[in-house]
């Protein structure tokens, strides 16, 4: 169920980043949710250098953002959860992939449309040497993901690169594979296109206009209605490139990776396919009790 897309940067923006992180392993979602106003502002910090201003801000509109998402969006995950199920257990299509995918950025965009106004609020505050700071930030992971992808090197570099990271993630749902699975799985991998600088580039773009968007914010203070327009003008493009080229780009290599998802499904025993359920079923249980308590 894992995919290359995962590797792209900041899924969504900044603010809502870690809170998002925190979902992404079954055994850390009670412990994580539980903390996730703490761990944003920790990980916004590494960015911004928060002032005392800012961290009391962060506390005031997080507090709010994590009701909302308690009582909203975690009931909502688990209609996505009993869709994945279906899929592990039946015999998906790239289309279903495609589907889930969607259905999973439409509710990530949610999430950004719901913080919007607390970014733009948060936005105002920001000094230029903050934005400096997460410039630097950005340069610093971003050769962290670039040695990760084995950027420098060539196709045949990255694709074992893509390889040994989507066999760690396929192993996470499905359990151990078998050395004639894991070489199948490297032979999938190896006729396709990597992808990796593709998405790098992708990664950069979006650092870039956000800088732009902050440091104008920065310079002209523009009004928080104007703010608001400019920050769901980013989300909007967020996902995918203008440029046509680009665009048509992105949406092969997304195809790819459903295509690629369905045959790492087809590579899978019962056994497996009843291991990953069971991932499944935990989520559900804890995004269940979450939602409920209060």
């Amino acid at each position: 169920m894992a995919e290359a897309s995962t590797d792209r940067f900041m899924r969504r923006l900044a603010l809502l980043v870690a809170i998002c992180l925190l979902l992404q392993a079954c055994s850390a979602v009670r412990l994580g949710y539980g903390n996730a106003d703490s761990l944003a502002r920790w990980w916004i910090d590494q960015y911004v250098d928060l002032s005392p201003d800012q961290d009391l801000l962060l506390r005031e509109r997080l507090s709010g953002f994590l009701a909302w998402h308690r009582k909203t969006q975690l009931p909502d995950y688990v209609l996505v959860l009993r869709q994945g199920q279906q899929l592990v257990g039946g015999q998906p299509t790239v289309g279903d992939m495609m589907k889930l995918s969607e259905g999973i950025i439409r509710r990530a965009r949610n999430l950004s449309d719901r913080a919007t106004p607390d970014i733009a609020d948060f936005l105002a505050t920001v000094s230029s040497a903050q934005i400096a700071r997460m410039a630097g930030r950005f340069t610093e992971k971003n050769s962290d993901y670039a040695k990760e992808a084995k950027l420098a090197e060539d196709e045949n570099a990255q694709r074992r690169a893509r390889y040994k990271r989507l066999l760690e993630r396929t192993e996470y749902w499905f359990g151990d594979f078998s050395d004639a699975q894991a070489a199948s799985l490297r032979q999938l991998i190896g006729g396709q296109s990597a992808g990796s600088q593709f998405w790098y580039e992708e990664r950069l773009r979006r650092q870039r206009e956000w800088l732009d968007l902050v440091r104008l914010v920065e310079r002209e203070r523009p009004p928080r209605d104007k703010l608001m327009r400019l920050l769901h003008d980013y989300a909007a493009r967020f996902d995918l490139p203008a440029d046509p080229a680009r665009l048509s780009q992105a949406v092969a290599l997304r195809r790819a990776a459903a295509e690629l998802a369905v045959a790492i499904h087809a590579l899978t025993t019962p056994d497996q396919r009843a291991h990953a359920r069971h991932k499944l079923d935990d989520l559900i249980h804890d995004f269940t009790e979450l939602s409920q308590a209060d």
